[in-house]
């Protein structure tokens, strides 16, 4: 998971596939030798199936997808979503009573990624690698909701773990420090769908934790390092407005200084918390009164800021009309020296939404077929984006997949939440470990619902993993070694699907390779673009990289030669056409209109495509 987050969050399958073929490798050893303590069944077993019928459904859907590459992509990372439950329930059960320790690599995880992320913007130089145009946090993902994403989704697990006084105390003041840390850099992403996500993360915690008022003396204290180093952190972004420069290094780098710091004291109060806090534990009565207190005053808060709103904005019915007319207004630019967490909830997301609702109307059985949202936004957006993504996990699933897909989704999470309440039942490790696995997949689903993080695997992954930790306590116990050799039976599938994997991954390396390397060797690159073709019949990008670099190479027979077998793989794919007609634009005009009225009907709003025609008009 480690390695994920650093490489891009995985997006890119050249990235995930390595991590996949691990994981089946690794589940198919499990299979064949590991003890296997329970007997899969109920809500566990049916989120477990859905996961796997639903990796099924999507490489199924490929047959009428208009992007059947794309589809199977997807459906490789559902069966890496697939697996990563089932490890989670294994890893859970292999623990027995130490069942809370499954939470420990997602801890773990965060806590490495945090680590590189502050030293790499301290020591980094080129900033635009690492921060977006305006400044927000965009490493290790790329992205900088998903950076948001995964660092405040990362925080309940390792509050979870440092509020446990079963662990370490020196254990349990590091995972306070790494989550201060998790925190302030999730700030610096400036997300504002995060907000929300939070919320959702923090009722779920607190709504499920067997001892709320520990979990939240634990959050605040890595909350309250963090809000030290926010001024810092909220300069970077204030510095920015205005473009990356020598000052926004210089403020980013004390900010880097800012949260170590930080980091370091709430190891230091972390450490002395978990040591001497059982001295201090409440009376139950204590404990109740301590509660209600809360309670009211979170009410009067509530109550407050209701009175401040009306007085501020009106009518809330009428800030609710003026925020979903915000959904399809376009990204707003904010002014320099605001920050980006507030109510200004102006974005494309509502244009993606109807295109997607429009897709499930018009195939709600089957749907698109995965990867096919792309094309019909393209064909029927308003906004000036070209997205691959409804920005919404519900949207996508019921768009691309149809009631099949939607409803398996539906059965996945249904069952998930189920299986770690009954697991909640089972006494205080139970709860926490359920508050941990709940609060991380909330904030996941929170999120995802207004992103585009179901091709994240750094993402999903763990989210998924946590629901299966948290599902397996709920199996109980039917002893060592039942169903071995049914297992055993079961491990050369997962080896099979490992070595599946490799073609795919090949070809990615390989077109990558030829893309770095075709300058100083074209004829090799020339030959891994062959080889990736080959390995990889249904993908278009080895021959789209070919005829782009036979183009720049002044070859354009060899680049239309390209762009006709990638039309024949991919012939809704709006770019072939785009790029065959610029390229006859220079070798033969009368040949061009054709292509580019294809790539117009495919994208009529593109703005290359009208440049090209404006400039084909004029040469005739």
């Amino acid at each position: 998971m480690t390695w994920w987050a650093l490489e891009h969050g995985a997006f890119f399958p050249v990235d995930s596939l390595p991590g996949g073929m691990i994981l089946l490798l690794l589940a198919a050893t499990l299979l064949a030798f590991a003890p296997w303590p329970a007997r899969l069944r109920g809500p566990a077993l049916a989120a477990l199936s859905a996961l796997a019928l639903l990796a099924g459904w999507i490489l199924i859907s490929a047959l009428w997808s208009a992007a059947p590459d794309v589809a199977i992509e997807d459906a490789q990372r559902c069966l890496l979503y697939a697996v990563g439950f089932g490890l989670g329930l294994w890893l859970c059960l292999l623990l027995g009573r130490h069942m809370l320790l499954s939470l420990v690599p997602l801890a773990a995880t965060a806590g490495l990624v945090a680590a590189a992320t502050l030293f790499t913007l301290w020591t980094g130089d080129d900033l635009r690698e690492l921060l977006g145009y305006d400044a927000t946090l965009q490493f290790p993902l790329g992205y900088r909701n998903a950076a948001a994403a995964f660092f405040s989704a990362s925080v309940w697990p390792t509050i979870v773990l440092a509020a446990s006084s079963d662990l370490d105390w020196r254990l349990r003041g590091l995972f306070v420090g790494s989550a201060t840390l998790c925190i302030e850099l999730a700030v610096l992403a400036q997300s504002r769908a995060s907000v929300f996500a939070v919320a959702a993360g923090l009722a779920v915690l607190v709504a499920v934790h067997p001892a709320r008022l520990r979990i939240l003396a634990w959050l605040g204290l890595a909350a309250a390092g963090a809000g030290i180093a926010v001024p810092w952190i909220l300069d970077v972004y204030q510095q920015g407005g205005s473009g990356i420069n020598a000052e926004t290094a210089s403020t980013l780098h004390r900010t880097c200084g800012a949260m170590a710091v930080t980091s370091v004291l709430s190891i230091a109060a972390g450490c002395v918390a978990a040591r001497v806090g059982r001295s201090f534990e409440l009376s139950a009565r204590a404990r109740t009164r301590t509660g209600w207190a809360l309670v009211i005053a979170l009410a009067a808060s509530l109550l407050v800021a209701g009175f401040a709103f009306v007085s501020e904005r009106g009518s809330p019915l009428d800030e609710l009309e003026r925020q979903a007319d915000n959904l399809s207004a376009g990204s707003g630019e904010l002014p320099v020296g605001e920050s980006r967490f507030g109510l200004d909830l102006r974005t494309e997301r509502g244009d993606h939404w109807r295109v997607a609702f429009d897709d499930f109307k018009a195939e709600p059985l089957v749907g698109e077929g995965a990867g096919g949202f792309r094309y019909s936004y393209l064909k029927d957006r308003e906004s000036a984006l070209q997205s691959e993504d409804p920005h919404s996990v519900e949207l996508l699933m019921a768009g691309e997949l149809g009631l099949p897909g939607l409803i398996l989704f539906a059965v996945f999470v249904v069952g998930s939440v189920i299986a770690a309440l009954c697991t909640r039942r089972l006494g205080p490790e139970g709860g926490a470990l359920a508050a941990g696995a709940l609060a991380a997949a909330a904030y996941w689903l929170v999120h995802a619902s207004v992103d585009w993080f179901w091709s994240y695997p750094s993402l999903t992954f763990p989210a998924v993993f946590a629901l299966g930790a948290a599902a397996a306590p709920s199996l109980g116990s039917s002893g060592d070694g039942s169903g071995l050799r049914i297992r055993r039976s079961l491990a050369p599938i997962f080896i099979a699907l490992a070595v599946a994997l490799v073609p795919f991954w090949l070809s990615d390396r390989y077109t990558n390779e030829a893309l770095e390397t075709w300058r100083a060797d074209l004829s090799g690159a020339y030959a891994d673009l062959g080889r990736a073709a080959d390995l990889n019949p249904v993908s278009d990008r080895p021959l789209v990289a070919e005829a782009v670099i036979a183009e720049q190479a002044g070859d354009p027979q060899r680049a239309l030669a390209a762009l006709a077998d990638a039309q024949a793989r991919q012939p809704e794919e709006w770019t072939l056409y785009w790029i065959e007609a610029r390229i006859l634009a220079e070798t033969d005009p009368a040949r061009a209109d054709a292509p580019l009225r294809m790539a117009q009907s495919l994208n009529p709003a593109a703005p290359e495509l009208k440049r090209l025609a404006r400039r084909l008009r004029a040469q005739h």
